[in-house]
């Protein structure tokens, strides 16, 4: 991944109050990242981020030059997207989700399983949804004994296939 390219981070769904704050709907597993950032593009166009709190399911945003709520409201409906390079970074041997969406999945003897294709939040551990060979979906705990490693850079996943697939 190339370290200008943009990562879809939200969308801007109201304006809140009247001082030109915006209600970002996360699109992340990690929408705190939005207090670390210091730069969001909105519709392509970079903003100074002032401020970011979490209200309820969205986060408010305050963004330098939008001081009013009709400023706000031109940028309601519009995707908010950060460069992958000012992501904060991940602990070692976690990534973000856009990074394994589309990873190839094999069993340790090599054998092609399919395409990670999303990923199911479950109270105990995330399910990766592999779109197998034959378009059937086959799903894999997220736990060390079933997911052996990932390698980002070579665009693959080995797992080991529980018993009843």
């Amino acid at each position: 991944m190339k370290p200008d390219e943009k990562i879809i981070v939200g969308r801007i769904v109201a304006p809140h109050g009247v001082r030109g704050d915006l209600r970002i709907l996360p699109d992340t597993d990690r929408p705190e990242i939005f207090k670390k950032l210091k730069t969001i593009y909105i519709g392509e166009k970079p903003y100074t981020l002032k401020s970011a709190r979490p209200h309820k399911n969205v986060y408010i945003l305050h963004v330098e030059g939008v001081d009013d709520r009709n400023t706000a409201e031109t940028l309601v409906s519009k995707i908010v997207e950060v460069p992958f390079s000012e992501l904060p970074k991940r602990p070692e041997g976690t990534y973000y989700y856009f990074q394994l969406i589309g990873l190839a999945v094999v069993t340790e003897d090599g054998t092609k399983v399919g395409t990670l294709k999303e990923i199911m939040e479950t109270g105990a551990n995330n399910v990766y949804v592999i779109e197998g060979e034959d378009h059937k979906e086959i799903l894999i705990p997220a736990i060390p004994s079933c997911v052996l490693s990932t390698d980002i850079d070579a665009g693959r996943m080995t797992v080991r296939l529980p018993e009843w697939e």
